[in-house]
């Protein structure tokens, strides 16, 4: 009777013990692996370019806000400038030819002061701070150039000593007694404030500058 060969069932099929199975089966962990570390990656790398455009987008709204605050301070300077320096230069020329009246009103408040009096309407420029108040709040700051960032905390320092300035002057007005002594103080006023205007003016300038190039204006 002729022998009838019985194929095993696993015939063909390599064991999972065998060492041809488990490499396989690393091959297919190791993919897998590589699969999901891909997937994490990129999702992140997603998440990261996000996080990047809404960074830039709340860099160029706080730029822009820079570029409508900064000109508008400008134009406030500007606005009165011309005067300061003007009023300084009257109570100058006021002082310098009429020393002696003023001299005697000092000695006796009862002595006329000579006239005309100059001018000393202390009017100031009204600046805002607005959107350096919101690029702190919204943290924008980080993502500014850091070089503008210092140029612009140097004018908005300089406005609020320009500000502390005007201040102060009010202040005497309301607690000066002496005539010439308010109006000696009105003069340093007006040469300190067109000394800070004529460096805001500067300031402003190039800032505006950089603001323009920043934001494509």
């Amino acid at each position: 009777m002729p022998d009838v060969h019985v194929p095993h069932l696993d015939e063909g099929h390599e064991s999972p013990g065998s060492a041809s199975g488990r490499t396989k089966s690393l091959l297919k962990i190791g993919l897998e692996v590589v699969l999901i570390t891909a997937g994490v990656f990129l999702g992140l790398l997603g998440e990261q370019w996000r996080e990047n455009a809404q960074h830039r987008e709340l860099a160029q709204q706080a730029l822009r806000r820079f570029r409508a605050e900064f000109g508008a301070n400008r134009t406030e300077v500007e606005r009165v400038h011309g005067r300061h320096v003007q009023q300084y230069q009257a109570l100058e020329k006021y002082f310098a030819e009429h020393q002696a009246e003023l001299m005697a009103n000092l000695l006796d408040v009862r002595k006329p002061l000579p006239l005309p009096i100059p001018d000393m309407t202390t009017d100031s420029a009204g600046m805002t701070y607005s959107a350096w108040d919101v690029a702190l709040a919204t943290q924008s700051l980080a993502h500014i150039d850091p070089d503008l960032v210092a140029a612009m905390s140097s004018a908005y320092r300089m406005q609020q000593m320009y500000e502390d300035a005007h201040r102060n002057i009010q202040e005497t007005q309301y607690s000066a007694t002496l005539p010439v002594a308010l109006m000696r103080g009105h003069m340093a006023y007006f040469g300190d404030a067109s000394l800070y205007e004529e460096l805001l003016l500067k300031q402003y300038v190039a800032i505006l500058a950089r603001l323009d190039k920043a934001t494509g204006g």
